[in-house]
């Protein structure tokens, strides 16, 4: 069965939280002009955060949450490559800091989904 580094899986699940807790709060630091901008990054940054959350927690087997590391690595990869493309689908390309926060934010967390996803999948027997 596959088992999983607590350590490295600790640090991407906290990398995520901290990213969800960043997208949250950039509308303020950085003075988005758009209110979708500002939505999208409340919306992407609170499900980033409670998948992140949730991770952690099966992590340490305070939750059971059977085969949700893999579900939520999906979850990411799909919420990430929202946020990348979101600012020209919701066309709030106008507000550059918004666009940048989101297409940055959201090549990040989709890359570390994808790679965990390759990891878990590409683990030599």
């Amino acid at each position: 069965m596959f088992q999983r580094n607590r350590k490295t899986e600790a640090f991407v699940d906290f990398i995520n939280l901290a990213l969800g807790g960043f997208l949250i709060l950039s509308p303020w630091l950085l003075g988005f002009k758009s209110q979708l901008g500002w939505h999208t990054s409340w919306m992407a940054g609170a499900a980033i955060g409670v998948v992140a959350i949730f991770s952690i927690a099966d992590l340490f087997d305070t939750v059971s949450i059977p085969a949700f590391f893999e579900s939520e690595e999906w979850i990411n990869l799909t919420i990430g490559s929202w946020l990348a493309i979101c600012p020209w689908v919701l066309n709030f390309n106008d507000d550059t800091m918004a666009m940048q926060v989101h297409l940055v934010v959201g090549i990040v967390v989709a890359a570390i989904g994808a790679v965990e996803l390759w990891v878990i999948h590409h683990r030599p027997a």
